[in-house]
Formats: structure tokens, sequence, C-alpha cells
């Protein structure tokens, strides 16, 4: 695999895993399938342990992933730079 195309497969990679982190960080933070009777909306209701955990994996993917096209866009300019120069 060339280089490009390895810094294209980084930016859709990364940009896919960004973007499922954000959505179930979203989906996690307003919980929409719990109740609780000292609360009106979900959202106000307290974090079990375990959904506390998948959010916390859910916002570091997102990061993880941003790096990832912030990476890959890096590597093609570089590229672009290079092949532009010689």
């Amino acid at each position: 695999m060339t280089e490009k195309r390895l810094a294209t497969a980084a930016i859709v990679t990364g940009a896919f895993i960004a973007v499922a982190g954000f959505v179930t960080s979203v989906v996690y933070f307003f919980q929409p399938w719990r109740s609780c009777d000292y609360e009106d909306s979900s959202a106000g209701c307290a974090m079990l342990a375990g959904d506390a955990a998948v959010m916390t994996f859910a916002m570091l993917a997102t990061v993880v992933g941003i790096g990832v096209v912030v990476g890959g866009l890096i590597v093609r300019a570089v590229l672009r730079r290079a092949r532009d120069a010689g």
C-alpha cells in the first residue's frame, strides 16, 4: 500500500472512530433508556458504573480518532510537499 493510500485509510478510519465515539458519548450522556423516581428527565438520573465506563471509553475513542485523522492529514501534507519539491 502506498503512503498516500495509507494516509487516506488513516483519515477515513480515524473519522469513523471519532464519529462513533462521539455518538456513543452523546447517547450515554442523555441515557434515553433510563428512568428514575426522583427526576422527570432521563438525563437527570444517576449514571451507573458500567455506563460511565462505556462513556469514558467512547470519549477516549473520540480523542484517538481525531488524533488519527490529524496524523493522516499531516502525512498527506508532507507527502504532497515532498512530491512538489522534487
